[in-house]
Order: C-alpha cells, then structure tokens, then sequence
C-alpha cells in the first residue's frame, strides 16, 4: 500500500451530504454523553479512535491513517505513556459515507470508556459527524477538507492543513507561477469532497488571470467519459486540473487518450495512492502518468529531526503492511502528527479528559522550547518547560477557528518526491491578497 504524500487529507467521500444528514447528525449529537460522563477504566490502555473508511471503495484511506496513528503510540509508549497509561489506535469504520458515519460516530462515542482522542481524514462527513464528537467532548484532529470548517465553531475540532477550497487557490497558485499554461479544463467528481475545491479554483484563476475553458463535474464510476472528453478537446485547453476516485480516473483518462486530448495533469490529494496510480498507468502508461502529471498537496518532511523520529516510529510499530511506502505517505504522517499532538497536550494538561486537555492543543505549538517527538516534549513539560512541536507538517499556527494553513508542496505522483513548494506570497496573489 503506498500511502503517499498525495493525500492530504485524502479526500474521503465520494457522495454529497444532504441537509437531512447533518439535522440527523446534530440530533443524535444531543443525546450523547460528555466526557465528563464517562467512567474509565483505569488499567486499560487509553484508546484513540482512528475513524475513518475501513471498507468500501475507500478502504485504503483509513489504513493510511490507521498507519500513522500506530507508529505515534508506539512512541508514545516507548516514552512512558500518557498519565500511566499506554495508547492505543482504534479502527472506526465509517465507510466513507455519511449514512454509515452517524451511527458509527454514535456508537464510538457511547461504546467506550477509555476513548480520549480521535483522528480522522473525512472530508464531506464532517458537518454530520463533527455535532457528534463535539457533544461528547471527544478531542478531533482533522484531515477533512469541508469548506464549511474554515470557520469551524466546535471548540474540540482542530484541522492543520486548510479547507478543500485553500486547494482551489494552490491549484491556480502552482499553473500561474510554475508554467506557461493560461487555459485550464477541470473533471472534478461530482462528489462533495473533489467540488469542494472548485470555487477556489474558479476564484484563484480569476485573480491570477488565467482562463478556465471547460468545467465538468463528473458523474463517478461510468464505463465511458467520451463525451467528457470530446467536451474538453473543443474548448482547447492546455492543461487538466482533475480530482476524482481511481476507477472514474481509469475510465476518464482513456478516453482522453483515444480522443486525443491527453494534457498535463494536475491533481490534487484526492487523487492518491495506489489504486488511482495502478488505474491512471493502466490507462494512459508509466511514462505518460509519471511525466505529465504533478499533485499538489500539503507539505511533510522528508528529512530532518522529526522525520528521523518519524522512521523510527514506523520501524517499531506493529500491523503495518508496507513500512517503506508509509514512510513517504503524507496521509500517515499528518496522523501521526496529530496523535502525537493529542498525547502532548494531555501531557501538558495533566489530564487524558478531552475537556481539560483540549485547551493545550494550541498551546504545545506556541512555546518556547521547539521539540520534534513526543519523547522531547514530555521531558520538556517535565521540566516546566513550555514547547513548540514541530512535527512532520512543520511549524504549526492555529488560527480562532482553530485551522493551520501549512505550506503546498508539488509532488511527483509515484516517488512522492517533492519538486516544489508553492510560495507564501504567490498564494497570496491566488488568495487575492
């Protein structure tokens, strides 16, 4: 399985949420308990929940996840635990969809006591599931890409990367100032997830002065995209900008081979791992995909302090398929962030309580001392020492809504290997700024 630095936050849901999802989820939030109301059993093993899409055609996501949650408890627990106690990742399945999602959010919240913390990647749930988790309390670090959460109001929801709209303006960001091309198509899923990027887009061009000449949102999984594709080849585009599931992108790409309008590709996290690089390659070959397409994402290291810490981590934790791809895989390395960041602000709180502990997520990236490991910033707190964790991501600067921008980094799609990064001031132009 490669994780891929591709995902971002891979994009996680391939449907589109209906307003009677979210009322369903914002009642059943009501009638959950608070953390407060929750006994412990006090020798178990804390749980963190890895609440993401175990099965389905998005399966691979949540063991993204799932991968990185385990390397940073391994940690964790090397380094004496969190107030006595060891952490461990639990998988939550919530298949990618919201129907699934609400109860199994339900369940999550009402079935365990020693749950404290939970990650996720799950772009076009988070409006159903967030009441949820809010209610009960439960600390949320947040891949999922919903624009509606760049103004995020829960107090226990944390996301450091920015909304699938922020994508938009990177995609725009990355064609104005790093190619020569001014005439862009988008084949966007018609799905929540992959049309949240589009406004943005539609925004950043504007600003930037470039020109979208076709925009297509893509019914998923058909066995034929010809008259997309002929579409496209009329408008006389020269360059795609495209998100969508493998098996769309399978099709997608053929019959813009056959009809003789295969561009330059530009995708974003949600075109990520190694289903939609076995489907693109199968459809339009190596050399075609590995030289004209690029994904821009979020940044990780790939080198330095945190990411040596990070090898290690990986190397020692137990259920991980393929080590050597999980490395690179951006997907893993922003869970293991995130959990990371979980255990040290409850460290820091003096408490594993999402209530208490909640309070000092913001506070662990603010402070003096600049650490890259659990290891290094429990014996810091220890110390009476305030820290800066500067993990995979790199430095952390949550805003009131409790959202971190990050850095964008172009990618090439099979290696991972970064080619670029998109400059602050050029996301600025994008931004309108």
């Amino acid at each position: 399985m490669n994780g891929g630095k591709t995902f971002r936050r891979a994009r996680l849901a391939r449907l589109v949420l209906g307003g009677s999802m979210l009322t369903a989820g914002i009642v059943a939030a009501a009638a959950l308990p608070s953390d407060a109301a929750r006994p412990r059993a006090s020798s178990a093993p804390l749980e963190i929940a890895v609440f993401s899409p175990f099965t389905g055609p998005n399966a691979e996501y949540g063991y993204f996840n799932y991968d990185g949650c385990v390397s940073a408890v391994t940690l964790v627990d090397q380094s004496g635990g969190v107030q006595g106690h060891d952490l461990s990742c639990k998988i939550v399945d919530n298949r990618g969809d919201p129907a699934d999602a609400v109860p199994a959010a339900q369940n999550m919240v009402a079935g365990s006591s020693n749950l404290v913390g939970e990650v996720d990647g799950n772009s076009g749930l988070l409006s159903a599931t967030v009441p949820i988790l809010c209610k009960a309390h439960l600390v949320e670090m947040s891949l999922g890409g919903d624009p509606a959460f760049d103004k995020n109001t829960c107090p226990y929801f944390w996301r450091t990367t920015p909304g699938d709209d922020q994508a938009g303006y990177a995609l725009a960001a990355y064609i104005k100032f790093d190619t020569h091309y001014t005439k862009i198509a988008a084949l966007f899923g018609n799905d929540v997830a992959a049309q949240g990027n589009v406004p943005g887009l539609l925004a950043g061009t504007k600003n930037l002065g470039l020109k979208i000449v076709s925009n297509q949102a893509l019914a998923l999984d058909q066995t034929s995209y010809a008259s997309e594709a002929q579409k496209l080849k009329s408008a006389h585009p020269q360059v795609i900008v495209t998100e969508s599931d493998p098996q769309t992108a399978g099709v997608l790409f053929a019959n813009l081979k056959q009809a003789g309008a295969l561009l330059p590709l530009v995708g974003t996290s949600g075109t990520v791992g190694t289903d939609y690089n076995k489907a693109s390659i199968a459809a339009i070959g190596s050399k075609a995909y590995t030289k004209g397409f690029v994904r821009i994402i979020q940044y990780t290291a790939t080198a330095g302090p945190a990411f040596d810490v990070w090898k290690r981590g990986v190397a020692a934790a137990k259920g991980i398929k393929s080590k050597s791809a999980v490395v690179t895989g951006f997907a893993p390395e922003v869970a293991y962030d995130h959990v990371t960041m979980e255990a040290l602000a409850m460290v820091a709180a003096h408490s594993t309580v999402g209530s208490v502990y909640d309070k000092y997520v913001a506070k662990i990236t603010e402070g003096k001392v600049v650490v890259h490991s659990f290891a290094q910033g429990k014996a810091a707190l220890a110390k009476g020492e305030s820290i800066d964790f500067v993990g995979l991501e790199g430095q952390i600067s949550f805003n009131r809504y409790h959202n971190s921008a990050g850095i964008w980094s172009v990618d090439n799609p099979v290696t991972n290997a970064t080619e670029k990064t998109i400059s602050a001031s050029d996301m600025a132009k994008a931004l309108g700024h």
